[in-house]
């Protein structure tokens, strides 16, 4: 038999301790009929963002309508303390580290390594990563010519998402030394490329969309590097619960985003051409 030394088993004590802790709040929500959530968000229209004193957006409703979702089925009243961060990654990191009523709203893509860190709900919205730059680059069309334009150019993205992961790794592929700059905010990227024809930038692809609407330099995206197996998420401490409760609201019956209100709240804030892209199930 493996004996276990003093270190692993303070480690394994340690982990079991927090895990507790952290269905111990959500219990007491659940036996209390009532719960307040911090709520970690970053304002990025049309996902989150705050129009006067209300906040709106994408994340806003499905989480509203969570709420009364729990309300309705589950007799629980849901309040929100909104916590707000100014980057993603302080964001991806308050969650992490907190335990108990947490909840973050931040575009957040499921990827392996974060399924480890943090529990995820399901997916309410499909990504696409794209990577753009100035109208005035020739556009890569294949490996070739997108080795030559990763080794021309300055890149830009934000620091911890997984457009930085998509970065690395194609300088990796095509074994171009690394020149990744980094932002706090997503559209930061766009001021960047507008600087120089010679910066690139990863963003998603609703923010490309959001920037082109009203965009007064043209910029355009290299659809040879675009990522589209990706699904938004919003995240909890590792054993909260609370995403359990979630995935029940998303999964039971046909499903929350097969939802004729899932579709019509998405035409509120998006336009037919992104929809299309984006949206899970048609209704």
């Amino acid at each position: 038999m493996k004996i276990l030394t003093p270190v692993v088993l303070s480690i394994l004590l340690f982990s079991s301790s927090q895990l507790f802790g952290q269905t111990e709040a959500y219990e007491r929500a659940l036996n209390d009929k009532t719960a307040t959530i911090d709520l970690h968000y970053f304002e990025n229209e049309p996902m989150f963002y705050k129009a006067g004193e209300t906040f709106k957006g994408i994340e806003v409703e499905i989480l509203n309508r969570f709420s009364n979702w729990m309300k309705n089925e589950k007799g629980i009243n849901l309040t929100y303390n909104y916590v707000e961060h100014q980057e993603f990654n302080d964001l991806y990191e308050a969650v992490k580290s907190n335990q108990g009523n947490h909840i973050g709203a931040g575009t957040v893509t499921r990827t392996e390594d974060r399924a480890i860190e943090l529990d995820f709900s399901a997916p309410y919205l499909r990504n696409v990563s794209v990577l753009v730059s100035s109208s005035k680059l020739k556009t890569a069309r294949n490996a070739e010519q997108l080795k030559e334009l990763l080794s021309s150019t300055q890149a830009y993205t934000v620091k911890g998402s997984v457009h930085e992961q998509h970065l690395a790794a194609l300088f990796k592929e095509y074994e171009v030394e690394p020149k990744i700059i980094y932002l706090s905010d997503p559209k930061a990227v766009f001021d960047k490329i507008n600087e120089s024809p010679r910066y690139i930038g990863y963003v998603d692809v609703i923010t490309f969309w959001k920037y082109i609407k009203t965009a007064e330099k043209p910029v355009k995206m290299h659809k040879v590097a675009n990522s589209t197996d990706e699904y938004f998420g919003f995240i909890f401490p590792r054993g909260s619960g609370w995403a359990y409760e979630f995935n029940e609201f998303f999964e039971s019956g046909f499903g929350y985003t097969s939802t004729k209100e899932y579709h019509k709240m998405l035409e509120k804030y998006l336009s037919f051409e992104i929809l299309k892209s984006v949206e899970l199930s048609p209704y």
